[in-house]
This record gives C-alpha cells, structure tokens and sequence, in this order.
C-alpha cells in the first residue's frame, strides 16, 4: 500500500487490505501518513459494517 500514490488510494479503498491499513494506522512513523491511514481503515470497516447490518437475516 506505502508504493501507491496518496492520489489512486481514494479511489477505491475498499479495495485494501484492512488488515494492512490497521497496520498503517499503529506502525507508520509519520504522523501524517498514520491519520490517513486510520481514516481509511475506519472507512472500509464502517463500509463493512454496513452490509453486514442490512443483510436480511441480520439481528439487531
């Protein structure tokens, strides 16, 4: 993820690794990088929160 341009990751950022991106957000030394990288991560699981909740058979 590091080699991609800050450009192409709002692009599609649900097609990373969320597991990279958490990564990103704990391990990345600059301060920068790390909030960019948190926010993502926060976006793609709410994205993923989502479709689980409205799924039909979800139980809330």
């Amino acid at each position: 993820m590091a080699s991609n341009p800050i450009s192409n990751v709002f692009d599609d950022p649900e097609k990373y690794d969320i597991d990279e991106l958490l990564h990103g957000a704990l391990y990345e030394k600059d301060p920068q990088k790390k909030k960019v990288y948190l926010a993502l991560y926060n976006y793609v699981l709410g994205e993923r929160q989502k479709k689980t909740i409205n799924q039909k058979g979800f139980v809330r």
